[in-house]
């Protein structure tokens, strides 16, 4: 089911958007000129990857450290550091919670016209 998330001229590179979509929180994010969804909510512990720092088409959870492609939400590093402090590979493991490696969820976006649809189906 494609929903509006919002108008494709308010997503600006640069600035993640979040949005609210029936009972989901989706981050909305422009990269390139493309525009991406994907769950806010880092598959970690769940907390929100809004102020995620996103560089060359990945995102970086800015409590662990874990990071994603925007474009299929494929895990690119996992935990890697506490409130963006490097910490040691022995502490990484105990900050993972036995937690192995996991994706984040993505949605398909549509641009027509202004509006940015994303199937949430």
């Amino acid at each position: 089911m494609k929903v509006k998330a919002a108008q494709a001229s308010t997503i600006v590179e640069g600035k993640n958007q979040c949005v609210k979509l029936q009972d989901r929180k989706i981050l909305l994010i422009r990269h390139n000129g493309n525009i991406h969804a994907l769950e806010n909510k880092c598959p970690h512990v769940g907390l929100s990857l809004e102020k995620g720092k996103v560089e060359n088409g990945v995102i970086t959870c800015p409590w662990h450290g874990s990071s994603f492609d925007i474009a299929t939400g494929a895990n690119q590093d996992w935990v890697k550091n506490l409130l963006g402090v490097s910490v040691p590979k022995w502490t990484a493991k105990m900050i993972s919670l036995g937690k192995s490696p996991q994706p984040v969820r993505t949605y398909p976006v549509e641009v027509v016209g202004d509006d940015v649809m994303v199937d949430i189906s």
